[in-house]
């Protein structure tokens, strides 16, 4: 309710006022309304989720590469004992 309420505000002043970017108006009423700390994780969150996103592809590809390597090491493993029998 308090996101609507500012929305108007901000939207009455700039509609008298040609100064005001309308196109910086969400980013206002949620730096007023939700107080500075709350903004900054607002805009920025979905960045850090995308990073942390792409270190759990990184470590999900350092894991089936680990695991073929354990594979291919066991094969050879196999051969070395068979060659020994």
């Amino acid at each position: 309710e308090k996101l609507k309420d500012k929305r108007a505000e901000y939207e009455a002043i700039a509609s008298s006022d040609s100064s005001v970017n309308l196109n910086d108006i969400d980013n206002r009423i949620i730096t007023k309304v939700l107080g500075l700390e709350r903004y900054v994780i607002h805009a920025f969150g979905s960045q850090a989720q995308a990073k942390v996103q792409r270190l759990r592809d990184q470590m999900a590809q350092m894991q089936a590469s680990i695991v073929e390597q354990i594979a291919q090491l066991k094969v050879v493993v196999a051969s070395r004992e068979v060659e020994v029998q």
